[in-house]
């Protein structure tokens, strides 16, 4: 089963398929277009929820004088969870929808969690370095947004601009490129999200009682040494390393995302229950 896109009270949100609700949740810059070469997969075994988070892709951003910390993020993303009546799913996010997977995590509103380069556990270097390359990403998709077709429509020209996060750049389709240059150049919280993120402190992960998995690409520039920090965290986390993948694999290797996601859902079952 298939429905449309729904417009709630502050976001945005698609929905396929029958079985445990799964919530997936994009980086910041992307939208739900960074979780399509999956969600085919992923809807035949669960009703799959993917949202734009405040600010990005068709969402508005959090109100006035709101900052999109992680746990702001989380909060509206609870309201949409509690207007589609369910108290608990199942999570996958990357990037900051992983950070933000834990934070819903330690709300108790997750069944399990596959956090994949969750961010938010950099040292103070390691959140310069990334603030200054996400801002430089901008400032790059703002130039090529104008030709945003013709660049994304090669394999050599979606390795341009993806290739600092997807070790398989060329494998997005030019639609769903397009759609993400043009989210990471237009978004209106992208700004104030990155900025955000350089002091924004992880808290209250030592409260998750649901499974996670811990999710990481050997070859991220970003996030490679941040995600397993995490493990000292989350109480009975567990890693998986993904070594010839980088920051964002869904695209990469889209049916190992889904055997990964579907798989420890399924294994941890019992436990989140």
């Amino acid at each position: 089963m298939t429905n449309p896109a729904h417009r709630t009270s502050s976001l945005v949100r698609k929905r396929s398929g029958i079985g445990e609700p799964l919530l997936l949740l994009h980086g910041v810059g992307e939208s739900a277009a960074g979780w399509r070469p999956t969600q085919d997969a992923l809807s035949k075994s669960f009703d799959v929820i993917v949202i734009d988070l405040p600010g990005f892709g068709d969402s508005p951003a959090l109100p006035s004088g709101v900052v999109p910390t992680a746990a702001a993020l989380a909060d509206a993303i609870e309201r949409q969870l509690d207007e589609l009546g369910l108290p608990t799913v199942h999570i996958a996010g990357y990037s900051l929808g992983a950070r933000v997977s834990l934070e819903l995590a330690s709300r108790g509103r997750a069944r399990s969690v596959v956090a994949i380069a969750p961010d938010g556990l950099g040292t103070p270097a390691e959140r310069v370095y990334e603030t200054v390359a996400l801002l430089a990403r901008r400032l790059l998709a703002t130039v090529l947004a104008p030709v945003a077709q013709e660049v994304t429509s090669t394999g050599a020209g979606r390795a341009s601009f993806f290739g600092s996060d997807r070790s398989r750049p060329w494998l997005l389709t030019p639609v769903d490129a397009q759609d993400l240059l043009l989210s990471f150049a237009t978004s209106p919280a992208y700004v104030q999200t990155v900025l955000t993120g350089m002091h924004d402190a992880v808290r209250g992960v030592s409260k998750i009682s649901c499974p996670v998995l811990i999710v990481q690409g050997l070859t991220d520039p970003l996030l490679a040494s941040q995600s397993p920090r995490y493990l000292a965290l989350v109480p009975q986390a567990q890693l998986q390393i993904l070594p010839n993948l980088s920051h964002v694999p869904i695209s990469d290797d889209p049916a190992l995302i889904a055997r990964l996601i579907t798989d420890f859902a399924a294994a941890e079952q019992p436990l989140a229950a």
